[in-house]
């Protein structure tokens, strides 16, 4: 029975609420670029990319084992497996996340010192260990249900995970008024969004027929479920944590290497913060569609790939890559063509519209790239898509290190270098991609 019409309508369902949550926070960005002002954006992400490295040990692999194994014991329809394989991934997680929240807790000075050269900024830092955990215990949840093929929770959640974040940060902005503070009010929101998100999933949890009731499996169980998970999962969170690393290392890097060039730190947090804050939200918007596809893309095709049913999968691969297509294309060409206009109604910022015109042909390939890992995933080529994109990543870093000091060249080296690691990336994909449908003959 062919299987894509379940495959749209998970996809559908998910860029619906991925739409909803994409839009309301966009507006939700522009709230804070106008509240907090460039330099704020650029200390608050500064601080959200060592929240997302910090968290992309239990966040990025692990999700995706467990999204595709639920998904393969589900068609088998083993309620055993799939509760060994959820229980076990929650109590690992957790764990992991309470050792890491516990270690930035314990160095939170230091490290306040080294990301944003100053440890008066230690309370920033302090701010986002709880999200260290809630994010974990959130995104888990929500692969359980993916993996059964059951998106509407986990959708509704994080509608309300968005909701509740904004009207906490907006709440409490109409009562402090010390400017200082105003970037660590979205980084509480981060954990009131995730603990409403939690709350409103385990809710419906109690409810779940797949799941046994008492949460607790045996120790032989749960080391087999941690063995499943850890194969499949190890490359990805490599992967991420390499990805993000190099996000990280970027963010203390570019600021430092402007000033190189010959502008005040000042000038470079503006214009970090104007590149991260204004322009990337426009440019990761494509996303709402292509993240709602890979999350049902793993597990539609995963379930094929023991029947090698090559056929079909060649079909869901061809929807998959044709959507993505037309979605990114359409995207660059709106934001090369009116980038600067859009930019200037929404941010009243000239240079914002400037970068996002140049940078925006990155988007196409951008949008294809995250399709085409989702894919090879799901093929079991986790290690090839690991390794083509830290070449990518490593041609983005060796641009902002020897091409942002340059006086006429300074931020331009990111996008350069930006550019050219989605091409790099999408190039090795599509070669590991064709050599591997190559086999299914």
């Amino acid at each position: 029975m062919l299987k894509i019409p379940n495959l749209v309508y998970s996809t559908t369902l998910l860029f619906i609420s991925n739409f909803i949550v994409r839009i309301i926070g966009f507006l939700y960005k522009i709230f804070l670029s106008r509240k907090i002002g460039a330099g704020g954006l650029g200390i608050f992400h500064i601080i959200f990319h060592f929240l997302m490295l910090c968290v992309s040990i239990t966040t990025t692999g692990i999700p995706v084992a467990l999204n595709s194994l639920i998904s393969k014991e589900k068609s088998l329809n083993n309620k055993h497996n799939i509760n060994v394989l959820f229980i076990s991934t929650l109590y690992l997680s957790f764990f992991i996340s309470i050792f890491i929240s516990v270690f930035v807790s314990l160095n939170s000075k230091f490290i306040s010192l080294k990301l944003l050269h100053s440890p008066n900024y230690q309370i920033f830092i302090l701010s986002i260990t709880p999200a260290i955990s809630l994010i974990t215990i959130s995104n888990i949840l929500r692969s359980y249900y993916y993996g059964l093929k059951k998106v509407e929770v986990p959708a509704v959640g994080q509608i309300l995970e968005q909701i509740s974040r904004i009207l906490f940060v907006v709440f409490i902005f109409s009562y402090i008024k010390n400017a200082s503070l105003y970037s660590l009010i979205p980084l509480i929101g981060l954990s009131v969004g995730e603990i409403i998100n939690i709350l409103f999933v385990t809710i419906n949890l109690t409810k779940e027929p797949n799941l046994k009731n008492n949460y607790v499996i045996g120790l032989r169980d749960f080391f087999i479920g941690i063995s499943k998970i850890s194969k499949i999962a190890f490359p990805i969170t490599f992967n991420r944590v390499f990805t993000v690393i190099i996000q990280s290392i970027s963010s203390i890097l570019i600021p430092s290497r402007l000033v190189l060039s010959g502008l005040k730190y000042t000038n470079a947090m503006n214009i970090y913060g104007t590149i991260t804050g204004m322009v990337f939200p426009f440019l990761f918007l494509p996303f709402t569609v292509t993240s709602a596809l890979v999350v049902n893309l793993i597990p539609s095709i995963s379930q094929e790939i023991p029947k090698k049913n090559y056929k079909l999968i060649n079909k869901k691969i061809f929807f998959s890559i044709f959507l993505s297509a037309s979605i990114g294309f359409s995207a660059s060409l709106i934001y090369m063509f009116f980038g600067e206009e859009i930019c200037y109604f929404v941010y009243k910022s000239n240079l914002a519209g400037k970068y996002l015109k140049l940078i925006s042909v990155s988007c196409f390939f951008m949008v294809l790239n995250h399709t085409l890992s989702g894919i090879l995933h799901s093929i079991e080529k986790e290690y090839r898509a690991t390794i083509n994109n830290i070449i990518g990543l490593l041609v983005q870093l060796l641009c902002i290190y020897f091409l942002i000091p340059i006086n006429n060249i300074n931020i331009y080296g990111f996008i350069y270098g930006f550019i050219a690691s989605s091409i790099i990336i999408f190039i090795l994909h599509s070669i590991t991609l064709i050599k591997a449908k190559k086999r299914w003959k």
